[in-house]
């Protein structure tokens, strides 16, 4: 059986969960996939070029995108959106691809992606099914939302109980495991002090900060811990790009008691988050749920609209807050540097979340199956 993961380069938080679930079909179960960009298959460049470019605006300027998203998330850009990029050319090249590839299945990773694919599908009178995982979580967009989909997978019990207010059919919305990354799923567990010296880290407070799929971020409260005399260090975690880059050479010369490393993209992110105390970065889901997973207390510093539901279940179990002001995201970071906050293992116990890719894909064979 041949699976397609089809994403939409929004970032990295798309196409991280379709690499980890094309992984665990070809190396664990030993089956024939391909990976592949929306819009590559669309053969649209100018498509592809306005999402990026939308993402990395909104990226750069997360309060505009928590007041401007909700007022285009609405039906009608659904409409528009399906009308403007299932063209006749955007048909005939999908057509061609379908006819070369010919995938027994095709999960989508993006509420954008899942929507045009299975709209594309029925148009052109394919069986294929189409799935859609929803990369936010806790919930999805509506733009998103289609029962034409054959089933749209969720994590959490809240993410489901969103997909059918804003839509979808009950039998249609189904709970899964979060798809972890090959690497952190298959490899061994490691203690903080293990990861420390696999990695030649001082044995200090360490934050695992995530600078996202664009690498634009807020640094300042770097300068914020240095001020407060902090003797901790920051493992900055993906590229550093564009004016973020030149604010963080200025904050190198600076800074006297923090210490900053820049291991850049790591195949091994799951390590460097075990040698840390806390994650901290914008609300990305993957680095949120993998923070969950190896049991560390996570910050989210910028909050984006599609993820702000994880805010209650962060909060309820005590393992993690999402705060935008960096006053008070200093207050939580010398709490926890002082220990007086620091979660214990049972905070993590009856979140709801299980883990897997390989079960995951299990779980997609088999809906897979059962719609022939």
């Amino acid at each position: 059986m041949k699976a397609a993961f089809i994403y939409l380069d929004a970032g990295k938080g798309h196409y991280i969960p379709a690499k980890a679930l094309y992984d665990s079909y070809t190396l664990t179960y030993n089956e024939n996939a391909v990976i592949a960009n929306l819009f590559d298959i669309y053969s649209s460049p100018f498509l592809k070029r306005t999402i990026e470019d939308s993402w990395r605006l909104a990226l750069r300027y997360p309060r505009m995108q928590r007041l401007i998203y909700p007022l285009i998330d609405n039906p009608l850009d659904r409409f528009l959106l399906e009308k403007l990029a299932n063209t006749k050319g955007h048909l005939k090249a999908f057509s061609s691809w379908m006819e070369k590839e010919k995938p027994d299945f095709i999960l989508s990773t993006n509420f954008i992606t899942g929507l045009l694919l299975a709209h594309a599908v029925d148009r052109l009178g394919y069986e294929t099914p189409v799935f859609q995982y929803a990369a936010d979580c806790v919930s999805t967009q509506r733009v998103g939302v289609t029962n034409k989909l054959r089933s749209m997978y969720f994590v959490t019990e809240k993410g489901i109980r969103t997909g059918i207010k804003r839509g979808m059919l009950e039998e249609k919305v189904k709970l899964c495991p979060f798809p972890l990354q090959y690497k952190i799923e298959n490899s061994k567990r490691l203690t903080k002090k293990e990861a420390r010296d696999k990695l030649e880290l001082d044995d200090l407070f360490t934050i695992a900060f995530s600078m996202g799929g664009e690498g634009i971020s807020r640094l300042t409260i770097i300068k914020e811990a240095d001020r407060k005399g902090m003797n901790i260090q920051f493992i900055l975690l993906g590229k550093v790009t564009g004016r973020t880059a030149h604010i963080l050479e200025r904050i190198k010369k600076e800074v006297k008691s923090v210490r900053i490393i820049t291991p850049g993209f790591v195949d091994n992110v799951n390590e460097y988050i075990e040698a840390s105390d806390m994650t901290m970065g914008k609300a990305g889901a993957n680095s949120v749920m993998e923070s969950i997973f190896l049991k560390r207390f996570t910050l989210i510093s910028d909050q984006l609209y599609p993820f702000e539901g994880i805010k209650s279940i962060l909060e309820e179990h005590g393992i993690g807050k999402v705060e935008n002001d960096e006053g008070k995201q200093l207050e939580i970071i010398s709490a926890l540097y002082e220990h007086k906050k620091m979660p214990t293992m049972e905070n993590f116990e009856g979140i709801g979340i299980t883990f897997s890719s390989k079960e995951f894909i299990k779980m997609l064979i088999n809906d897979a199956q059962s719609c022939k």
